[in-house]
């Protein structure tokens, strides 16, 4: 996984960006999750991130040691702007909070699509510590809405109701974002249809 060049994707002259005003580590990431979407992971390099972001191999390194550890800050940081965008929704009503956390989780899913793939749609190495665990907050953000729905379930069956509740949610934007082409009904009809279903008020 670690990035050495490859002759599966060279480094052309569109690929190479101009020095950006954007925090260093930032740019990296933004650059590699727009390669990772148009090229796919494995065929990335870190010379090519680093030509994207306009600096040299070296100095992508004194920031991220591997290509592994790009592809975990993306996951870190799309599982945290994740957590953000659902936890307004706890200050809603009981009643009000956990349709409005499933739609905040459709709406950043497809507001964002190329941070949603990279976190939830790459099959790739193991991901680490640190991924899960920001991955874990956005979770169990939303397993204390449906907590606070099913005052009276145990914990055991509130597990599988939000487990069971987050894998739809996740096919639909899966699907949305991997098929935009199919012929989908009208799709914020779908989606306040299925989030009723998934996540009744």
């Amino acid at each position: 996984m670690i990035g050495t060049p490859s002759l599966s994707m060279p480094v052309t002259r569109s690929m190479v960006a101009a020095p950006s005003t954007r925090p260093r580590r930032e740019a990296i990431v933004d650059e590699a999750v727009r390669l990772f979407r148009a090229h796919g992971v494995h065929a990335v390099t870190t010379r090519a991130i680093a030509a994207a972001v306009g600096i040299s191999q070296p100095s992508l390194y004194a920031h991220f040691a591997t290509k592994q550890a790009i592809v975990e800050a993306a996951c870190i940081r799309a599982f945290q702007g994740l957590t953000s965008a659902m936890r307004d929704a706890l200050a809603l009503p009981d009643a009000e909070a956990l349709p409005a956390m499933a739609r905040a989780y459709v709406d950043f899913a497809l507001r964002q699509p190329d941070a949603y793939r990279v976190a939830f749609m790459i099959e790739d190495e193991p991901p680490g510590e640190a991924v899960m665990q920001a991955a874990g907050e956005a979770f169990q953000l939303y397993r204390a809405a449906v907590a606070r729905r099913h005052p009276d379930a145990p914990p055991a069956d509130v597990d599988m109701i939000a487990q069971s509740a987050w894998v739809s949610l996740h096919g639909l934007v899966s699907l949305l974002i991997a098929r935009p082409d199919f012929s989908w009904c009208d799709r914020a009809r779908l989606i306040d249809f299925h989030i009723g279903r998934t996540a009744p008020g």
